[in-house]
């Protein structure tokens, strides 16, 4: 049973997007999140964005000039009337096998699949090989090179602050992007941002 932090409501091969039940506590940008993608698969992602929406497209929320404790007590139905959704992409799989795979699984995951966060060892497997930084890299339309630092910063949080990942993740980084010294150097600069 999958510890549940949202239910796939959008999908597709490559990303899907997830309505969390709870406005408190969203996943974070570039944290890794699993979810059912067939029989016996796991696919894996990265969360690329998260935001609060309004269940009626019709209505758009509007300024109140008041605090969140103050909307709560005096019109608490508003929050009845906003959903937490987040996307994130897809960077690889647990096949029926138990092997994880770092390339995209042969199915999307299932509209009302629930979503849970990767442990620590999920994390460690699939960020072994450092595949998962080039799979961001070649996802297009997305902000990858604040995805790329922040998922090497989760991975090496998750692998109690190896210095030596951090080493080679940088140094596959700076290999990847060759031809692009100054881009490279941006990355490795917000990877240098651990906590």
């Amino acid at each position: 049973m999958i510890d549940r932090i949202g239910e796939v409501i959008e999908a597709s091969t490559t990303r899907f997007r997830a309505q969390r039940e709870e406005l408190d506590n969203p996943p974070a940008f570039g944290s890794f999140v699993k979810v059912p993608s067939g029989p016996d698969i796991t696919s894996y992602a990265i969360v690329y964005n998260v935001y609060e929406t309004s269940i009626d497209a019709s209505r758009r929320p509007m300024a109140m000039g008041l605090t969140e404790e103050e909307l709560k007590a005096q019109q608490p139905q508003i929050f009845e009337m906003i959903r937490l959704e987040f996307e994130a992409a897809i960077v690889g799989f647990k096949d029926q096998g138990g092997a994880v795979k770092a390339y995209l699984p042969p199915w999307p995951p299932r509209i009302h699949a629930f979503v849970g966060a990767c442990g620590p060892e999920e994390v460690i497997s699939l960020t072994e090989d450092l595949d998962f930084i080039r799979a961001i890299n070649a996802l297009p339309g997305l902000p990858t090179d604040e995805l790329i630092a922040a998922a090497v910063r989760v991975a090496y949080q998750n692998r109690d602050c190896d210095a030596e990942f951090l080493v080679k993740a940088g140094q596959e980084i700076a290999i990847m992007l060759k031809e692009e010294y100054e881009r490279a150097r941006s990355i490795l600069r917000r990877v240098g941002h651990v906590g």
